[in-house]
């Protein structure tokens, strides 16, 4: 659709703001909390998985993984809040392969490859959703969200910090396991963008947040910009988003 002009200006007019009380609304942000909540309470998972694998960090992994916890209850609240209850059963479906993917590297004692996926790539991922959401979550939604992202610097300076402490020994496995990953997070995106454009929210912003602090922690490891980049860019072009 056109947007409607102005005859005084000549400027289009801003696009009405997603009614949450709608049917339509609702309806996706049932989908869209499902991704949220499951991907939180896994987050929790996976970081209780790494507190037994390196103890020596094992408080502040129980303790990170805690703070997933809260978030997946904070953000069953905001579902509650629009009388809407997450689409778990989607979400972990969507979720599955990457759990799977996680679960090979915890097993084969891959902890690089337990920490890009988790420390790295889904919380990149975190971060970029939650800035696509803040600005058109609705009042009780926004506090919580904007605390949320807060947390989650936390988690990706602690992944971040572990791999480039180790990059000489662990550069090509995280190299390898990204190859592997972003497609797999991408496709999650990818089942939601529709119901993401329902509440407002624009998959192309978030993916290109995603893709630039993906790059800025692949850079903060070890890697070279030029390295960087084609890792990212190899896994966006295997997952077209339409």
């Amino acid at each position: 659709m056109t947007p409607r002009q102005s005859p005084s200006s000549g400027t289009a007019a801003p696009a009405p703001s997603p009614d949450p009380t709608s049917p339509v609304y609702r309806d996706a942000y049932s989908r869209i909390n499902g991704v949220v909540v499951v991907g939180e309470g896994l987050a929790d998972r996976h970081f209780r998985l790494l507190a037994r694998a390196i103890p020596e960090d094992g408080a502040e992994l129980l303790r990170l993984g805690a703070m997933e916890g809260r978030h997946a209850r904070d953000f069953i609240g905001c579902g509650a809040n629009l009388g809407v209850r997450p689409d778990a059963a989607l979400a972990k479906q969507l979720f599955a392969p990457l759990h799977a993917l996680f679960q090979e590297c915890d097993s084969a004692g891959d902890l690089a490859g337990c920490l890009v996926i988790q420390c790295l790539i889904v919380e990149c991922f975190a971060v970029a959703a939650y800035r696509a959401y803040l600005p058109v979550a609705d009042a009780y939604a926004q506090p919580i969200t904007a605390a949320v992202l807060a947390d989650e610097a936390e988690h990706l300076n602690y992944g971040e910090q572990w791999l480039q402490a180790r990059f000489a020994e662990v550069g090509d496995a995280v190299a390898a396991i990204c190859r592997r990953g972003m497609p797999v997070t991408l496709r999650i995106l990818q089942a939601v963008a529709v119901d993401m454009r329902a509440i407002g929210m624009d998959p192309a912003d978030l993916v290109g947040s995603f893709c630039e602090l993906f790059e800025q922690s692949l850079v903060t490891i070890g890697f070279s910009a030029t390295e960087a980049r084609r890792l990212v860019f190899r896994s966006v072009a295997a997952v077209p988003l339409g």
